[in-house]
Parts: structure tokens; C-alpha cells; sequence
């Protein structure tokens, strides 16, 4: 089996059990185990947990090993006062440039999440969600906002996924706001849809805070 191979291998190993629940945040990821289940050298197992660490999902700390983030109140509360400044912007300099095009990718990308929502895939619901929002990030032609939007998109959903905020009220509310967007992009009402913008971001990190909260409570019990 080729390097590459046992690397890929590895890597979705990983990263799938984390976004699936089955590795809680902060536990250690311990390569000679992960060596003998693989059947493999610690070398790909070490390039593996650098490509997970550089997506946000890992964090390796010297002398002691590699962890599942466990980020805390105040890094996912960072985390979103970037992204309301990016959605921001992304208003400011893209709204002008959406057109027929652009809505009916928003509208595809709804009724995707909707089917997400009814599989019950929180990660592909993610997915969608996050390319809904960066529809309008695009349409400003700012590269640079695009790739931070998309950075900061990335490293929310893994906090999202973590701390396990699916739930039926969050996402029909979640679903509505975003039927909501399309429509203010429809009239042009830009005050509008950054004002909803705006309130379904501090909504989302609320139920973010008190899930994680609910998380470690329940952790601590054993």
C-alpha cells in the first residue's frame, strides 16, 4: 500500500469519527494505536494529524501529543464576531451583483439543506449552509474575503458539529431565515437582510453556548 494511500486512509479515519461523534472533544489521538488498527508506520499517521490540525480539528501540542479541539466559550464567540464582520462585507460589496444566477444557487442550495435536514446528515447540512452563505461572498469579486469567509465557515461548522446543535426547533427556525434571505435578496431590501443576517448569527451562537455548556456538564459525569 502506497504512503498516500495509508494517509487518506487515516485521514477520513479520523476526521470522519470526529464529525460523526464518535471521539469526543479533547480526547487524545494516540498514534500507536491508530498504527497497529491501520496496520501501518507512524510517518503517514504523523502527516495525517497535520492535515486535520491545519483544518481546526486537531490540536497537537508538544510533549504531549495530538487532541480533538475542544475550543472554549471564547474562541467560538471570536469565531463569530469574524463572521458577522465577513457577512458584512460580503453585503457591502457583493449585494449589487446578485442576480437570477446567484438567487436560483441560493434556492438550489435551500432545498438541499432542506433534504439534509430530513436524512438527518448534520454534516452535509453544514456543507450546504455554508456554501449558501458564501454565494454572496462571490459576488463581491473580493478573493481574499472569500477565502477568510470560507476559513471561519469551516472552522464554526466543526464547532457546530461538535457541541451537536441539530436539533428540530434550531433547524426549522434556521431553514425559515434562510427562505427569508432569499426573499430580501429578491426585493433588494439590503437593510433587511442584514438585519436578519445579523440576529440568525447571534441566535446561532446562543444555542452554540449552551449546548456547550450542556456538553461538558454531562461529560463531567464520568
Amino acid at each position: 500500500m502506497r504512503k498516500e494511500t495509508v494517509e487518506q486512509k487515516v485521514y477520513h479515519l479520523i476526521k470522519n469519527a470526529i464529525l460523526n461523534r464518535q471521539m469526543a472533544p479533547g480526547n487524545q489521538l494516540f498514534e500507536s494505536a491508530i498504527a497497529e488498527k491501520v496496520k501501518a508506520s507512524r510517518t503517514p499517521i504523523r502527516s495525517a494529524i497535520t492535515k486535520l490540525e491545519s483544518e481546526g480539528l486537531v490540536n497537537v501540542i508538544p510533549n504531549k501529543g495530538a487532541f480533538i479541539v475542544q475550543p472554549t466559550i471564547e474562541e467560538m464567540v471570536q469565531a463569530f464576531e469574524m463572521r458577522k464582520n465577513l457577512e458584512e462585507m460580503a453585503i457591502q460589496k457583493g449585494f449589487s451583483h446578485l442576480g437570477t444566477e446567484e438567487i436560483n444557487q441560493l434556492k438550489q442550495l435551500l432545498h438541499e439543506m432542506k433534504d439534509a435536514y430530513n436524512e438527518r446528515k448534520i454534516v452535509l447540512y453544514q456543507e450546504k449552509n455554508n456554501a449558501f452563505h458564501l454565494v454572496l461572498a462571490k459576488a463581491s469579486g473580493n478573493r481574499y474575503l472569500v477565502e477568510f469567509m470560507e476559513e471561519i465557515l469551516n472552522r464554526i461548522t466543526i464547532y457546530m458539529v461538535l457541541y451537536d446543535v441539530f436539533t428540530e426547533d434550531n433547524e426549522e427556525r434556521d431553514l425559515l431565515e434562510h427562505e427569508k434571505m432569499i426573499k430580501h435578496i429578491e426585493t433588494g431590501d439590503e437593510e433587511k437582510l442584514g438585519a436578519l443576517l445579523l440576529g440568525h448569527l447571534e441566535s446561532s451562537l446562543k444555542k452554540l453556548q449552551q449546548d456547550k455548556v450542556n456538553y461538558q456538564s454531562i461529560t463531567a459525569l464520568f
